[in-house]
Parts: C-alpha cells; sequence; structure tokens
C-alpha cells in the first residue's frame, strides 16, 4: 500500500456503486442518460439494439454516428470522473461553431449509467478522418466491488486498439457494447422504453439544428410488430424510429396557450389560441429578467374532444400518458410530467376549488428551458428533478400566475367548467356571453403596468355588436390604454374622436328617453303631442317615436358604423407596430374612421328629429321628395339659429332611384356645415332639371366663398378652407360618385359658393 498522506483525500472504489446502480435506479433513466451523450457528441442519429432477449445472453448495444473519441479524449475526459468538458467549455471550438450546440448533460457521470444496466461494458470509438484509430475500452464493472478498501484511481481499465469493430459501417462514433444485463427485457418492457423515449426528446427541438434521430431495433420483436401492424395497432409496435408528436396533434382541437420569455429575458411574450384561432397576444416587461430568460411554456387544455383525440391517437388515455413536462435544452427532466406526479402543485391547488382551477388530469404541455441557464441544473438523482434554489422557486410562480390563471380564466371562464368536472363544448354560451367574458380578460390584461404591445381577434371581443353602453365604454377604454401606452398619439387621438361620439349618443338616448317618459305621461292624460302632415311621408318634426323595433334599428346602425371605426383603429394599431409604418395603410384606416364618425355624429344629432330606418340597407324612393323633406323638416329645425334653409324646384315629377338615407343624410350635414362655417346666412338646393335617367342639383350660399387657390383640388383628402379636417367634402364626392353620378364646383356663381351634383339611375 502506497504511504497515505493526510493533505489528500482518498476515494474508495465503491465510488462506482454511488455514482453508478444506486444514483441512477431506474433501468429507462440509464438508457436516457446513454441517449443525450450521443446527442451531446454531435450524433445524427443513434441506434438502440437488444440482441437475444429470450436468452439468458441478453446484450444492449447503443450505437451513434457522434465525432467519437481519440485516446486523449478517453483519458482526459471519459476517464477523467465528475469533469464535464461540456461544463468546462473545452470542446472543440469548430465543432461549437459548427453546431452552436448546448449540451444535454454537464454532471461528467452520465456513463455510469452502463453500470446500472449490465455488469460488463465493452465500448468502440472512433475520431472523423481517414487516419482516426479505433479505441477499444473494456470495462468489468465487477472489478469495482471486490474490496471496498481498494482506491478508486487503482481500479485497471483495459484500452487497446483494434484494426476494425465488429460491427459493418462503423465509419466514426461510438459502440457501447453491455453484457450481463442485470435486468429482462421483454415485449411490454421494451414497449415501455419506446413509450418513455417519445417523451425523452422535446418535439419542438430548437437545440436540434441538424436533426437528431432515435431508432430502437429488436430483431426478434419483428414478427409480433407485423402481426400488430395487421390489427391496425401504432402503438404497440417495438422497432422502428421515435418522434414525440402529442402535442403538436392536440393543437387543432383544444385551447393553448403559449408563453416566451426571450433570450435576453427582457420580454414575456402570451399567445392564446383556440382550436387553432388566435384570441389575444400580448407583449409584457419580465420583471423576473435576473433569473427567467430563454423559456418557452406551452400548456394545453385537456376537454372531452382532446381527451378522446389523445386516446385514438396514442393507444392510452391521456391520464396514463403524464401531465406538464419539463425539457432542458431539448431533453427531458425526470420526474416531470410522470403520471401522478404534482412536481408544479397543480393538483394540490385544484384542492381549493375544484370547478375553478385545472388539476394535472386537465392539462398537458411542456416547459423548456433553453440556452445557457445555468441557474437550473438538475440533480445528480437523474429522477430528482431540479435543485429547488431560488430560480426554480420563481419558475413555479410565473408558471402559476403568467401561464396556468390565464389558461384557466379563458378556458374555465369563458367556454365554463362542468359540475362533472370536465370542461363543456363550447357552445354552452351563447356568442354575445363568450364575447362578454373574453372582453374581460382583454380589460384585465390591458390594465397591466408592464404592458408593451397588445393584439386581440375582433371577431371574439367585438362587444360593440353586443349593443351595451357598458362594453362599449370598456373597449373604447381599453383602446385608449392601449394607445397611450404604445405612445402613438395618432391612435390615442382617433380614438378620443370616437369617444366623443358615444357621449353623443348618450346624449342623445338619454334625450329619446326624456322624450319618451314625457310622451308617456302627455298619452295618460289623453293629450295627442305627435301630429302628422300629409307630404312628410318620411319624417317626423316630433320627439324620436319610442317603439322597440325602431330602436332596436337604431341601435343596430351605431352599432355597424362602430364596428367599422373600431376596426379602422385596429387596423391603425397593428401598422404601428411595424419598424415601417406604412403612410397609406394609416391615411386610408383614417379616411374610413373620419367617414364612421361622422355617420355617428349625423345619427345622434337627427336621432331625436328623423323616423326612417338608420340601417346600412338601400331604399328605392323618391330622392328629390327625401331631399326636400329632411331639409325642411330636420336640417332648418337643427341649424335655425345658425342658418335659414330653402328649397327650390320649377321641375315636377320624381326620381325614384335606390340610396342609403344615411348617406344622403351626411352629404347634406357636410354641405350645410361648411356654409355655416364660412358664415352663410342662407343654404339653398335647387333642382335644376330632371329626366328620366338623371337628376341635377344645386346646393348654393352666401357666405365667402373658395379661395382660388384650393378650386382645382377642393374635394381631395386634406384640403380644408374651414379649418376642419379636410374629408368633409372628400365624403361628399365618394358619396355621389358610389351612386354614379358626379359634384363640381361652380367657378362662376357669385356672392357665395355653389356645387353643382348630378344623380344617375344605375342601369
Amino acid at each position: 500500500m502506497a504511504k497515505l498522506d493526510p493533505n489528500k483525500f482518498r476515494v474508495s472504489s465503491a465510488l462506482k456503486n454511488i455514482i453508478g446502480k444506486e444514483l441512477i435506479t431506474d433501468d429507462f433513466i440509464a438508457v436516457f442518460e446513454l441517449v443525450k451523450n450521443s446527442f451531446d457528441a454531435h450524433a445524427a442519429q443513434v441506434d438502440i439494439f437488444f440482441e437475444g432477449i429470450r436468452g439468458d445472453n441478453t446484450r444492449l448495444i447503443i450505437w451513434d454516428d457522434g465525432k467519437g473519441m481519440d485516446r486523449e479524449d478517453i483519458i482526459k475526459k471519459w476517464l477523467f470522473v465528475a469533469y464535464s468538458a461540456k461544463k468546462e467549455g473545452t470542446e472543440d471550438y469548430r465543432d461549437k461553431i459548427k453546431s452552436k450546440l448546448i449540451h444535454a448533460g454537464s454532471k461528467g457521470i452520465g456513463r455510469f449509467s452502463c453500470d446500472r444496466l449490465g455488469s460488463n461494458l465493452t465500448f468502440y470509438t472512433k475520431r472523423k478522418g481517414d487516419n482516426a484509430k479505433i479505441n477499444k475500452l473494456v470495462v468489468d464493472w465487477a472489478d469495482f466491488e471486490q474490496d471496498s478498501q481498494e482506491e478508486f484511481i487503482n481500479i485497471k481499465i483495459k484500452h487497446s486498439y483494434v484494426q476494425e469493430a465488429p460491427y459493418e459501417n462503423f465509419k466514426h462514433g461510438t459502440i457501447l457494447e453491455i453484457t450481463g444485463l442485470l435486468e429482462r427485457w421483454n415485449r411490454d418492457k421494451l414497449l415501455t422504453l419506446r413509450h418513455s423515449l417519445e417523451k425523452l426528446i422535446n418535439p419542438n427541438q430548437e437545440n436540434d439544428p441538424h436533426g437528431f434521430s432515435i431508432y430502437l431495433n429488436v430483431e426478434e420483436e419483428e414478427e409480433k410488430d407485423r402481426e400488430e401492424k395487421a390489427k391496425g395497432e401504432k402503438r404497440d409496435i417495438v422497432n422502428g424510429r421515435i418522434e414525440n408528436k402529442i402535442f403538436e396533434n392536440l393543437e387543432i382541437k383544444t385551447t393553448k396557450i403559449n408563453t416566451v420569455i426571450s433570450k435576453d429575458g427582457k420580454t414575456i411574450t402570451t399567445l392564446l389560441e383556440d382550436r387553432g384561432t388566435l384570441i389575444y397576444k400580448v407583449v409584457e416587461e419580465n420583471s423576473y429578467k435576473e433569473l427567467l430568460k430563454n423559456i418557452n411554456i406551452y400548456l394545453f387544455v385537456l376537454n372531452r374532444s382532446a381527451k378522446l383525440s389523445f386516446s385514438k391517437r396514442m393507444g392510452i388515455r391521456a391520464v396514463q400518458y403524464g401531465s406538464i413536462f419539463l425539457y432542458k435544452n431539448g431533453f427531458r427532466i425526470y420526474p416531470f410530467g410522470e403520471p401522478g406526479q404534482d412536481t408544479l402543485k397543480i393538483d394540490h391547488r385544484k384542492q381549493q376549488g375544484t370547478a375553478r382551477f385545472f388539476g394535472t388530469r386537465d392539462l398537458i404541455g411542456r416547459i423548456e428551458i433553453n440556452g445557457n441557464n445555468p441557474l437550473f441544473q438538475e440533480t445528480s438523482s437523474r429522477d430528482g428533478g431540479l435543485i429547488r434554489n431560488s430560480a426554480y422557486e420563481v419558475l413555479e410562480k410565473f408558471f402559476t400566475e403568467y401561464v396556468l390563471k390565464r389558461l384557466e380564466k379563458f378556458a374555465i371562464g369563458v367556454i365554463k367548467w362542468g359540475n362533472d368536472g370536465d370542461l363543456l363544448d363550447h357552445e354552452q354560451l351563447s356568442p354575445a356571453e363568450m364575447k362578454k367574458k373574453v372582453s374581460d380578460i382583454v380589460y384585465h390584461l390591458t390594465t397591466s403596468e408592464n404592458i408593451i404591445d397588445f393584439n386581440y381577434n375582433p371577431k371574439l371581443i367585438d362587444v360593440l355588436q353586443d349593443r351595451t353602453e357598458r362594453s362599449l365604454k370598456k373597449i373604447l377604454g381599453n383602446l385608449q390604454h392601449i394607445a397611450e401606452q404604445s405612445d402613438n398619439q395618432l391612435v390615442a387621438k382617433e380614438i378620443r374622436r370616437a369617444q366623443r361620439q358615444y357621449n353623443s349618443l348618450l346624449k342623445a338616448k338619454e334625450e329619446a328617453e326624456k322624450g319618451e317618459q314625457a310622451a308617456k305621461e302627455e298619452t295618460r292624460k289623453g293629450k295627442d303631442v305627435v301630429k302628422q302632415k300629409e307630404t312628410q311621408n318620411l319624417f317626423l318634426k316630433a320627439a324620436i317615436p319610442h317603439d322597440v323595433k325602431f330602436l332596436d334599428n337604431l341601435c343596430h346602425s351605431i352599432g355597424m358604423y362602430a364596428d367599422g371605426m373600431h376596426d379602422d383603429i385596429r387596423d391603425i394599431l397593428s401598422e404601428a407596430k411595424k419598424k415601417q409604418m406604412s403612410r397609406n395603410v394609416i391615411v386610408g384606416a383614417i379616411k374610413n374612421i373620419s367617414y364612421h364618425s361622422n355617420t355617428i355624429a349625423s345619427l345622434a344629432k337627427f336621432v331625436s328629429r328623423a323616423k326612417f330606418r338608420f340601417d346600412c340597407a338601400k331604399m328605392r324612393k323618391d330622392l328629390i321628395l327625401f331631399m326636400r323633406e329632411h331639409l325642411l323638416n330636420v336640417s332648418s329645425e337643427i341649424y335655425k339659429k345658425e342658418i335659414r334653409i330653402k328649397f327650390t324646384s320649377e321641375i315636377k315629377g320624381k326620381f325614384v332611384c335606390e340610396f342609403r338615407p344615411i348617406e344622403i343624410t351626411i352629404l347634406l350635414d357636410n354641405l350645410i356645415s361648411n356654409s355655416i362655417k364660412k358664415k352663410a346666412r342662407n343654404f339653398i338646393i335647387d333642382v335644376m332639371s330632371l329626366t328620366p335617367g338623371m337628376l341635377k342639383v344645386s346646393f348654393s350660399d352666401d357666405g365667402q366663398g373658395v379661395p382660388s387657390s384650393v378650386r382645382d383640388c377642393l374635394f381631395e383628402e386634406g384640403i380644408t378652407t374651414t379649418s376642419g379636417s379636410g374629408l368633409g367634402l372628400f365624403h361628399v364626392k365618394e358619396i355621389i360618385t358610389s351612386m354614379k353620378g358626379s359634384i363640381q364646383f361652380n367657378p362662376d356663381y357669385k356672392g357665395g359658393a355653389q356645387f353643382v351634383a348630378t344623380f344617375k339611375r344605375k342601369p
């Protein structure tokens, strides 16, 4: 025995057991460790062979086509216990540049998984290159167990060079040949290994730039495989390539949330989808950036449809497959996801409210920790998960607050949760109820102080169509909040305009309600407060009628135009997020917003005077009569303190055509408003000529006229002589043009301004 040194530790040969079979207590995890070593060796493929499984001399072979090792690598790395070149960063720099691969393991003890599987190891390894030699290493693990007094470093390992390995087509890589297997590997155990390997590799393998595939090969099970295939069984096949596809299969059938912490840790992006349709996307500042970065989380709801689909495709119930898996640099960390495991305390939380919270039986998903994340370290015991440090505790909290709760708020709060503990179908909620629920979720998200950007699906949360004041006010408030946070003044201005129009509508509604109450009181007293003239067959001077059908049509019209304005605001928001905004898109959206705003303003202004249907449907009426009655019975009342309105015509006859009442209302309102701004005292509309196919009408005032400098471009967007938006006359021309007509300014008219419009019947 060598002289003992009191200044040094001694290491017993029993260390082999501690870091081998006693540390790795599961055969499947032992295989996983060896497969991960192949991945770290830059292998594109690893083959797992089992031979002689029917007898007592079963042999396990793990063969990869990685970069292999030479004698120096074996001495400095493989035989150096607990040393990891992966962790130290001493791998060949050329390999790093080529693959940019983050390693799956870094403990330096994964090689001792061989001890868990069998008593003897023979491995062949060869570097790439024509002149590279084949190294052969033979390890008898029993040599370490004979005398625990013997020091670990004194146990001999047999190394040699060989001309050829006993395997055909071995060009480079490593072949592990394990004999004296400690456990029997029958078909059931091989199938379990296969299914476990399916879950080993992350299906979204971003750490795998060149592709990495695993094949299981057991010749003695091929005949049985053929029988199972003939029966149509897919799951009970031993041989072949091993893939993880379950998550992608679920995406089209269920509700999914995807939360991503950026690689630099600065932002958190969350996308919520329902059966392939985006519900919302939110980008926030990451308040955990010191601990959490480069993390991707996918979480799926297992509703009835998803569970049935899972069982059909996988041949196993979802509860038997597992729940929330955790992957670090592409490889699974145990025991996350194992059936019956509650590593993330999901079931513990569900006990506080079974109808309000999800349990592991209701969910399936994965947490991906990518890149260089040294705070997340796997325990030496490969089935012990991650070391419980501060970063891990924050990860658990983040998963619950940013992922699980948001998924619950939609899938339980919107789609509902049944008494039987399973999700009900979406049809259990009416469209209006669902929109309202989603709107509440959006509202709560937009109140976050850390929000950077926000998108949502307007088809699902456009509560403007619900015709409720509370929803309209809330959605406008949300949009205003987003605009202010994104510092987009253009969008904020347009939303403020919409809010002003909304307030005008509220005021008109209040006046209508007062008028309704007064009318009821007068009716009760037997007084007739509504009189009609025979010529006023389309309009009334009296207060707004209060029948439900009329009010419903009015609300529908307001909703339609507010809806259009809302869509345009959304387009501007979307465009504003781009680094280079398209001027044409933004200008076009602003034009549309202005038109919709004018429409809503006109509705609000005339709602207490008019008794025709303010909707988008066309009507076929006498256009001359419509304009005459509108001017004399509505406009004259509205503007009686500002301008005198007169209608003249020497022409007898009618001009019956199709038109939208609201468009003619906007046309007249814009022309009258311009005249008032130009200090006119009189506004005159005169029917100049009438033929079966054409009507010519002039609109004149005695105001300040139009400067000659703008007459040639008077109808272009943005041109104004009244300090307005420059869109009034532009909209007038668009309306008349849509009716196949035209309008011109008369430069020869003296004493004010005159426009001559021609209306044509469509062929």
